[in-house]
């Protein structure tokens, strides 16, 4: 059993007055935070469309809304670890760093049919590689499992179901405690591929073990996975690697549950229903770890696709940096920059969504809001020192 997730309890924020001259969809919703303190958040969100030859993307002509929360592919409602994220939401309070997602289906190079390649993205300073493969298969031979031939393709999909992982249903009449169990990749339990151990399921009951290990003995034949890393390769079902992927990853696949802190006794007694105190704000970040950027991308790098679409890719982010002035109930004035946390790149659309997000406490609500845009490279305002905890850089309006 895995402990609870953190519930998205967004909601409407404080009523103001918000004038919006970007052109461009917001959001403004309210949210507890870590330490139980309420936040209004504002969340913006530009759609722009691909460019190439090094050129700067451009304001798409139909924009498309803040995502109100994940939507999913798969058996969502009945079997959700056997379901992927789709789109990733938008309302959460805060990201530590700035999410680069890629979804959609990558292209082979030329658009002609190819068995495998190697595909990926570089936004400034951060590479991300995979290989994708065509369909492929395990087999099990005298000797132990083989690994066959992938068959030629014109694009793979970047989903988790096609990469390494996977999961196997356990009947509670098998298990210790009387209650229906998942042996599961705790990376991608949707994934394929992967067999479990006996140590994945030592904790069941002598029948469940028995059962499982009947299970297990009796495969023959596996689909393998299409996407994994170029250098450490799934050379059998029995590898101990974790999934390769370039789109969002669900919130109870790990590393990213490991975040949510401690449901546990103490938490039961001493903190519901706040978060854990050992709760880690990455666990907002849903992106796969070693496509996290932190600092936060300025918004203006340069972007290099390969194996993504039929040719190799260059294009530069619009520079865009969002200035929000609010006047507080107490009368103040605050100019807040909201930060750049969520970079998604679709594939099949050709499109970029950049989402900014800032947020303030309750405690002295927000009245009045103007959001306006400019470049990111004009003159930095003096940080106001104290506010906001460090999460958005605020500052007093001059």
């Amino acid at each position: 059993m895995t402990a609870p997730v953190p519930a998205d309890d967004s909601r409407a924020a404080s009523k103001a007055t918000i004038v919006n001259h970007t052109g461009v969809p917001h959001f403004w919703f309210q949210q507890t935070g870590p330490q139980g303190g309420r936040l209004d958040v504002l969340v913006v969100r530009a759609t722009f469309d691909f460019a190439a030859q090094g050129d700067t993307i451009t304001l798409a002509q139909e924009q498309h809304p803040v995502v109100a929360g994940d939507t999913y592919a798969g058996p969502a409602s009945s079997d959700p670890l056997r379901s992927v994220i789709q789109e990733d939401g938008d309302l959460v309070p805060y990201k530590p760093g700035t999410d680069i997602l890629v979804s959609g289906h990558a292209r082979a190079p030329g658009g002609l049919a190819c068995a495998q390649w190697i595909a990926g993205i570089r936004v400034g300073t951060l590479k991300k590689l995979v290989r994708l493969h065509g369909p492929r298969q395990f087999r099990k031979h005298a000797f132990g499992w083989r690994l066959g031939p992938a068959s030629p393709v014109e694009s793979v999909c970047l989903d988790y179901r096609l990469a390494y992982g996977g999961c196997i249903d356990v009947a509670a009449a098998l298990t210790s405690d009387g209650e229906s169990d998942t042996i599961r990749h705790s990376a991608n339990p949707a994934g394929i591929g992967w067999l479990p151990t006996s140590g994945d399921y030592r904790h069941l009951s002598r029948a469940g073990r028995t059962s499982v290990a009947r299970w297990v003995a009796e495969q023959k034949v596996l689909a393998a996975p299409q996407i994994e890393a170029p250098l450490d390769p799934v050379t059998h079902p029995f590898s101990r690697l974790p999934p390769q992927g370039l789109s969002a990853i669900a919130r109870w696949c790990t590393p990213r549950v490991d975040y949510q802190g401690d449901f546990d006794a103490h938490w039961r007694a001493n903190r519901n229903p706040l978060l854990p105190e050992n709760f880690d704000a990455r666990y907002f970040q849903n992106a796969p770890a070693d496509m996290v950027m932190t600092p936060h991308l300025r918004g203006d790098e340069t972007v290099t696709m390969t194996g993504l679409l039929p040719d190799k890719t260059d294009m530069v982010l619009p520079g865009w940096m969002f200035i929000v002035v609010v006047r507080l109930a107490s009368g103040g004035n605050v100019i807040s920059i909201p930060l750049l946390d969520t970079l998604r790149f679709d594939l099949d659309r050709r499109q970029v969504s950049m989402v900014w997000r800032t947020h303030f406490y309750d405690d002295d609500p927000v009245v009045d809001m103007a959001i306006a845009v400019t470049a990111s490279d004009q003159p930095e305002a003096q940080p106001l020192s104290g506010v906001d905890d460090g999460a958005n850089p605020t500052y007093r309006a001059r």
